[in-house]
């Protein structure tokens, strides 16, 4: 349901905010429809942002006509749940574990590390068991979760 002018000028709106848009969800039945946009910011996400970005959205939403029944926005954060996407992304998180999926030439492979660097190319993941640091490029990274300490 989500098409090219909705995730357009959601976009807009929400980089209007210095914030990136990550995803966007349109899920649940007719006339019971939710909108999730995900969004980040190199200077994190806070709820004013949320708050924020909800009633522009709201109202550009109504105007726009998208939805013809009621729905419900939900603005917020990707959560560690989501994978990183962009290259930006990866500098927040130096310093924390990640499990990655790497594209090898045998397939994917999955590596778990401490982010130590992030480079204009790609990332260094220092390896889990204290062994060598492995240079991924960003082309190789298939998923990039971070990973919580508890």
């Amino acid at each position: 349901m989500v098409n090219e002018e909705m995730r357009s000028q959601i976009e807009r709106c929400v980089e209007g905010k210095s914030a990136h848009l990550i995803d966007l969800v349109v899920r649940g039945t007719k006339g019971r429809s939710v909108l999730e946009v995900f969004i980040d910011a190199e200077e994190g996400v806070t709820s004013d942002l949320c708050s924020s970005l909800s009633h522009e959205l709201g109202t550009m939403i109504d105007r726009a006509g998208w939805f013809t029944s009621s729905y419900r926005l939900e603005v917020s954060s990707p959560g560690t749940g989501r994978p990183l996407r962009f290259p930006w992304q990866y500098r927040k998180h130096v310093g924390r574990r990640l499990h990655v999926k790497i594209r090898t030439a045998e397939g994917l492979a999955e590596k778990t590390g401490k982010l130590s660097s992030v480079g204009q190319n790609g990332i260094v993941l220092e390896a889990a068991s204290g062994g060598a640091s492995d240079e991924i490029p960003f082309e190789a990274l298939e998923q990039a979760l971070v990973e919580t300490p508890w």
